[in-house]
């Protein structure tokens, strides 16, 4: 006898999210488009506490269209130097004014130096090309104290994490070099980060429930339509 026929095959997309400690539902009242830029409205139900029971709309903007079959995952290649080696940290003060909004933040980033000791295959030449940034670009400095790169480098070595203080603009005190010699960490906004280092950013300081739906709209922009944070999930 067939039961619930309507809800085995849905007319429009129902997809369950599993957060970690329970399952919610999240629906959309048509097909969902799979271009890239494309906007939609998709909504969820989370029925237990903390988080529920809450009903909320999401506005989807699919910066980077849909995922239709899984992909294959990214390889390491040895950076070179000038592109950006690693992500220190979100501005804190563009925490506190952009609340939970890190695509409005700066980050501190270390440029990537020659380093023969790093293992790492080298890009192909027909692979994508990482962005590079000049160490003395005007739009990514800041006044006052520094980090050098060389010993940010060896900070597990020497377990030394300080700043290099204001009153020692171009010599670095911990390593005995000039701060054009050793470099130093830049402040570069979320939009002109290259795309592998906005989804490093982007998994570190979503909500759960934003890397759960990257899964089928990679980078997504969620918005909860009424204002309020996103959901739990």
């Amino acid at each position: 006898v067939p039961i619930a026929d309507a809800l085995k095959n849905p007319l429009t997309p129902v997809w369950i999210l599993h957060g970690g400690d329970h399952f919610t539902v999240a629906w959309s009242s048509a097909v969902t488009p799979a271009e890239p830029g494309s906007k939609f409205l998709l909504h969820h139900w989370n029925g237990l506490p903390p988080g529920g029971p809450r009903l909320a709309d999401l506005e989807i903007t699919a910066i980077k269209g849909a995922i239709s079959q899984g992909t294959s995952p990214s390889k390491f290649y040895k950076p070179e130097p000038g592109e950006i080696e690693e992500v220190v940290q979100a501005d804190p003060d563009d925490k506190k004014k952009f609340l939970g909004q890190y695509r409005k933040w700066r980050y501190e980033v270390m440029l990537a130096f020659d380093r023969p000791d790093l293992q790492g295959e080298q890009r192909p030449a027909d692979a994508l090309p990482e962005p590079k940034f000049q160490q003395e670009d005007p739009r990514y400095q800041r006044p006052g104290a520094w980090r050098c790169c060389l010993c940010y480098d060896r900070r597990f070595t020497t377990m030394n994490f300080d700043l290099v203080p204001a009153d020692s603009p171009d010599w670095c005190p911990k390593c005995s070099r000039s701060r054009k010699e050793c470099g130093w960490s830049l402040w570069i906004p979320f939009a002109e980060l290259p795309p592998k280092r906005q989804a490093s950013c982007m998994s570190q300081y979503a909500k759960k429930i934003e890397p759960l739906l990257w899964t089928k709209w990679p980078e997504a922009e969620i918005l909860e339509v009424s204002g309020r944070e996103l959901p739990d999930c």
